[in-house]
């Protein structure tokens, strides 16, 4: 095989996997389900079952390879949420005390910890302890949940508590199946228990509900909780999710009431969101059923609930957008006639790329080597321009707004976008239009990044494109009528961007500093908190060298500018608080920042690890002070065996404070196999009540 013809022969034509990933996709129907993407119901369940068998397709990955050319040829209250979502009975006067760190004010989010300003309530493992939480010197255990299943997180609304998780229900299989196979099948489920908690010691299950599909998140509107499961739909006889409750057994919905949107996916899952009213025990589940791609990113205002899916080009609609575009071009004109004929033949799509590269490598061959370079060359040029203009074509992300009012849940538009969505603080809604920022771009092109605003119908009216060339979103906040953006790849800009004309977005100033943020927090209206990675320039790029704490002033928009920052350990330091904002605790009135972290070392020759809680003042005169720190972790001399001190104590995941909260003047840190109480002012710790 000549080496020097072969790969070159192939690249006009299949550059675009040479350089990266190509989707390789069944083929779906076009007859019966033209790709409208407009919000239908289905007539049937035999339609239903016709539209996911016609319309999946399949996606894998292939290189060039796979071709036959072988090598050498991806400003919300801060701590506060509805009054009336929480409360405690135990006494008229509620203490000051911090609520879970949220994005939007009115909207509460799911924890594994919960306080009500009298008492806590934790979930560890699969247990849940409701703690008499003050005064601190008085603390103790009132009572103990165990769960056969997985409770994951939990809701506090007055006298009831709402714990949710992961089980799974035995979905009916005929009993020839069984006697075929040999065993029954399982399905993920949710499930919902409501507990009467007016009396702490002694709480009382009032609701039992379980939906079929696997948890996905959930929030709480005044009264209401919101829960929503994906469930895959499978091809052969998809079966809508059931709700189980204590007293029946029912489909979520009728076929004929499950939302679609003739988006052909490569898995389908059933999305059911529930409502489920957590005061009133004899109101029925509301619930509503889409099929849909799978939902990656959530944002719930009050009065709506945005879900998101990927939406990815067809491999033949990219392919046949190259052949047009770059190789067309670049051809004479008799072989671009004979390519026309073979894309405009009435083959399948598989027989015209066989015919194509044939083409090409007759034509490739007979060219002298000057000329081969020559075109090669310009292919490439071609290609990369191809690439790069079509990128806001490649991946969309489709939204899905969904209303809810009490127990109604009802579908009201679809939108998209280029790019994907780096989490829900990407996204929010403000007087009346829905803001997103996403990304676009692969390793094989650039990235860039960009900025949409949508009507209430989720068409986009506004737009900031092309934003910071080769860097990608690491976090956003939205914030009235601005956004702020960062972005990284050696240094960390960030942009502050004024939307108060939504048709009209603009870049009002950026700062570029040292490492970059991953969480951004409002401090007040001209200033925010960021937590992320310091990094310093190495031989191969960015190090990071530890945890770093940001305080930005925005107050002067053309010149944002970094106030303070402290940095946090080593290379190997983190923060669960880059992952999940409810680690995070701040309070404006009390100076008070609170953020778990680990700090990997090494000492007496090997290295060593330590985690627990960070404490500072946080003041605009004085920035960032180190007050102290609160660790989980047993001391040498509390253990009795040096083995049982390193390997039970000193490395296991119970220790690790993850949540942190505080009633009056006193401090919370919970692990999962302890609560420990200290003076907020000194540390000084008052005591601590095991949980595990």
């Amino acid at each position: 095989m000549n080496k020097n013809i072969i790969p070159l022969a192939f690249v006009l034509i299949i550059i675009g996997a040479l350089l990266g990933i190509i989707y390789f996709a069944v083929e779906p129907s076009t007859e019966t389900y033209e790709e409208t993407g407009d919000y239908k119901t289905f007539s049937s369940c035999q339609q239903m079952e016709e539209f996911i068998n016609e319309t999946t397709t399949g996606y894998g990955y292939g290189t060039w390879e796979t071709l036959g050319v072988r090598e050498g040829d991806m400003i919300a209250a801060p701590t506060q949420a509805l009054a009336e979502s929480a409360g405690a009975t135990k006494s008229e006067t509620v203490p000051d005390y911090s609520e879970t760190n949220i994005q939007v004010e009115g909207v509460d989010e799911a924890d594994i910890v919960k306080t009500d300003g009298s008492y806590i309530y934790v979930l560890s493992g699969k247990k849940l302890s409701i703690i008499d939480a003050y005064p601190a010197e008085d603390a103790e255990i009132l009572s103990t949940l165990e769960f056969e299943n997985n409770p994951q997180e939990l809701f506090i609304n007055r006298d009831k508590l709402v714990v949710f998780g992961s089980s799974s229900y035995p979905r009916p299989v005929p009993m020839v199946e069984e006697a075929v196979y040999g065993y029954i099948s399982y399905t993920p489920s949710t499930f919902v228990y409501v507990y009467d908690v007016e009396d702490r010691e002694d709480p009382e299950l009032v609701r039992n509900v379980t939906i079929e599909g696997g948890y996905y998140d959930s929030r709480m509107i005044g009264d209401y909780v919101y829960v929503i499961a994906n469930k895959n739909a499978e091809r052969d006889k998809p079966v809508i999710p059931r709700i189980y409750t204590e007293t029946e057994e029912r489909p979520a919905c009728n076929c004929i009431e499950v939302g679609y949107f003739n988006i052909p996916d490569s898995s389908y899952r059933f999305t059911t969101i529930l409502s489920v009213n957590t005061q009133e025990d004899s109101e029925e589940v509301g619930s509503d059923v889409y099929l849909m791609g799978y939902s990656q990113n959530l944002y719930v205002s009050r009065d709506n609930i945005y879900l998101t899916s990927m939406k990815r080009m067809d491999y033949r609609q990219y392919q046949e957008k190259m052949i047009k575009e770059v190789v067309k071009p670049l051809l004479p004109l008799d072989v671009s006639i004979k390519l026309d004929q073979i894309m405009e033949s009435d083959k399948e799509f598989y027989e015209k790329w066989g015919e194509v590269e044939e083409l090409m490598q007759d034509y490739f061959n007979k060219l002298t080597a000057e000329e081969k370079e020559r075109l090669t060359e310009e292919g490439e040029e071609k290609m990369e321009e191809f690439e790069n203009r079509i990128a806001k074509e490649m991946e969309k992300t489709i939204i899905h707004k969904i209303s809810i009012d009490k127990s109604e849940i009802s579908y009201r538009a679809k939108g998209e976008v280029p790019g994907y969505v780096l989490n829900q603080f990407s996204m929010d809604e403000h007087d009346g239009y829905f803001r997103i920022a996403t990304t676009t771009g692969s390793w094989r092109t650039e990235d860039y990044n960009h900025l949409y605003v949508l009507d209430s119908d989720l068409d986009i009216v506004g737009k900031l494109e092309d934003l910071a060339k080769g860097e990608r979103i690491k976090s956003a906040r939205f914030i009235g009528d601005r956004c702020y953006l960062v972005t990284f790849v050696q240094i960390d800009p960030l942009f502050v961007i004024d939307l108060s004309d939504p048709y009209e977005p603009e870049v009002l100033g950026e700062l570029k500093v040292t490492g970059y943020s991953s969480y951004l927090h409002p401090y007040d209206e001209n200033h925010l908190i960021g937590i992320g990675k310091e990094t310093e320039e190495g031989k191969w790029g960015p190090i990071e060298t530890g945890v770093k704490l940001a305080l930005f002033d925005v107050s002067d928009v053309s010149n944002p500018e970094e106030v303070d920052k402290y940095v946090i350990g080593g290379g190997w330091a983190s923060t669960p608080v880059m992952q999940d904002h409810k680690a995070f605790l701040f309070d404006r009135d009390k100076d008070l920042l609170v953020i778990p972290a680990q700090v990997s070392g090494r000492t007496l020759g090997f290295y060593t690890t330590w985690q627990g809680a960070y404490v500072f003042d946080l003041t605009l005169e004085d920035g960032f002070e180190l007050k102290g720190t609160v660790s989980h972790e047993e001391t040498k001399e509390e253990s009795d065996e040096e083995e049982e001190y390193y390997y039970k104590y000193r490395s296991v995941w119970n220790n690790y404070v993850k949540r942190s909260l505080y009633i009056d003047d006193v401090l919370y840190t919970v692990s999962n196999r302890l609560v420990k109480m200290n003076e907020l002012d000194d540390l000084e710790e008052i005591g601590e009540i095991g949980i595990s």
